[in-house]
């Protein structure tokens, strides 16, 4: 710790010229770039999930995250009247409010690891500015939760660790394993509990072993047990949707194969995530080790966070979104920070000039990314934001109709989640039936349902993963009978129907570009 930070010491309170502005920048950023629907697609299915309190299909079901969620939407639905479907307003505003905590959390841990006010609040303004961490601030996803709950168990085991209390040392493992129920990246920063005791100075002895093994117990039963008993229990037949989830994990990951073409592509979103992270990290890592002759707690959190980033890349989703790059970043921002104030100190020779030079650098390097960034996800925001009105064009159709609406489709499943139709749908991505497109339709023809198709070149893409599924639907013409119902929506009917006589000219979404 420097001079300058040794009297800034304290309790939390007293340092709330360090903390606050972080924090308030995080609340305007998020509040700027709030996103005008609900957020990504999952945010949609969350939505509905903590709508009706059943939790997802997805991994081990993310059950903190949606069953607090249902709390508050059945206290607001009681108290305030709230509808359905304005349900996603009050997860996303929760999110905005526990995004400035969340960087309070991450400040408090990375001063407790350096033992420096600056340090830390260099932590946090790396953390604040992430592209990634400013857009999920203002969306009801589980980045912005998770990393909350995971900057507080880890700060309760650190303190836990150095002050020996066992208390602490098996609260914080169980904050970290309910941390698993909010975003399954969490289980990621496991390895912490079983060496940060002895980085920390723990000798290897019989009670120390134990309380390591308690603690990673603890952690597993609070990481797994309510997805174990919720599939034990097999409540609203849960096993038979997550197999559901995992066959189409399966599908979408033959569709999108994990390679080691893909390490570009993580080290692309790794970048754009912390780009003065990503590069000052291994230096920062040489850097401590050789200071402290060894691991020490900074380092091993660095570290971790660094490798639960590479361990990513087996998973395809990351090769379509970086927000997964968020899980390892916040853990390694407190190494960086502690690296370029020590760096600087020694070039300008004091901590107050070097703190404010590398300020300069944190927010130069933001706004570069911003302008680079922006133009891309505005408009990919936008897009997401169409399944807002979506609604409207469901209102052309039967509430039993089976619907084709390729990137909509989860519009459609959101808007029947919510109880406004019994639609069914003819899913885009791992959904899709590929070549059995046409005899999935006639199947519904034959039973007597009505099915419908929106041609809105908007929903098919003609390059990526989407162009087989457009390419597809072009060859529809060939097969079926149209009546056009809206703009965009049209009928399908079996070729027998002799007055369905309207063409969609489907061909038009293949050769749009």
């Amino acid at each position: 710790m420097t001079g300058s930070d040794t009297r800034e010491a304290g309790g939390l309170l007293a340092q709330w010229r360090w903390w606050l502005p972080p924090a308030l920048l995080t609340l305007v950023l998020a509040l700027l770039f709030v996103d005008p629907f609900a957020g990504d697609w999952d945010a949609l299915d969350y939505t509905v999930l903590s709508v009706n309190g059943d939790p997802s299909s997805m991994i081990l079901g993310r059950m903190l995250f949606i069953f607090t969620n249902h709390a508050l939407w059945r206290a607001a639905h009681a108290l305030l009247s709230l509808a359905p479907e304005n349900a996603y307003l009050l997860f996303k505003y929760t999110v905005i409010a526990e995004s400035p905590f969340a960087t309070i959390a991450w400040w408090m841990l990375a001063r407790d690891l350096t033992g420096s006010v600056r340090a830390a609040t260099v932590a946090a303004l790396l953390l604040a500015l992430s592209p990634f961490y400013i857009i999920y601030s203002g969306q009801a996803m589980t980045e912005i939760p998770s990393l909350l709950l995971l900057a507080i168990a880890l700060t309760v085991h650190l303190r836990g660790l150095r002050s020996r209390s066992i208390t602490m040392v098996l609260v914080g493992a169980a904050l970290l394993g309910l941390g698993v129920n909010v975003r399954e990246g969490v289980a990621l920063f496991a390895p912490w509990l079983v060496f940060a005791p002895f980085v920390c100075g723990w000798k290897v002895g019989r009670s120390e072993v134990a309380t390591t093994f308690v603690a990673c117990l603890i952690f597993t039963v609070c990481a797994f047990g309510p997805f174990a008993a919720w599939w034990l229990l097999d409540i609203d037949h849960y096993r038979k949707s997550w197999h559901g989830w995992v066959e189409m994990t399966r599908q979408e990951s033959a569709r999108h194969p994990v390679t080691f073409g893909n390490m570009g592509r993580l080290l692309h979103f790794f970048f754009i995530a912390a780009p003065l992270v990503l590069v000052a990290f291994p230096v920062a890592a040489f850097r401590e080790w050789r200071l402290r002759r060894g691991p020490s707690p900074l380092l091993l959190l660095g570290v971790i966070g660094f490798l639960a980033n590479l361990s990513l890349i087996v998973h395809y989703s990351v090769v379509l979104n970086g927000r997964y790059l968020l899980t390892g970043v916040p853990a390694m921002a407190p190494l960086v920070a502690d690296y370029f104030l020590r760096s600087e100190t020694a070039a300008w020779q004091t901590t107050r000039r070097a703190f404010v030079v590398v300020l300069l650098g944190i927010f130069f390097t933001a706004g570069v990314f911003a302008v680079y960034s922006w133009p891309a996800g505005s408009g990919y925001v936008k897009q997401r934001a169409l399944a807002k009105e979506y609604r409207a064009q469901l209102a052309h159709v039967p509430a039993d109709a089976v619907m084709i609406s390729g990137s909509q489709t989860v519009a459609v499943t959101y808007w029947r989640g919510l109880g406004a139709g019994r639609w069914e749908v003819i899913g885009s991505g791992g959904a899709w039936p590929g070549d059995q497109l046409p005899q999935v339709i006639e199947k519904y023809l034959s039973e007597g349902r009505r099915v419908f198709l929106d041609a809105d070149p908007r929903w098919w893409a003609d390059t990526g993963w989407q162009q087989s599924e457009t390419r597809m639907l072009s060859s529809l013409e060939h097969t079926f009978r149209f009546r056009r119902v809206s703009d965009t929506i049209y009928e399908i009917r079996p070729t027998s129907d002799q007055t369905a006589n309207d063409h969609p000219d489907l061909q038009r979404l293949v050769t749009k570009g």
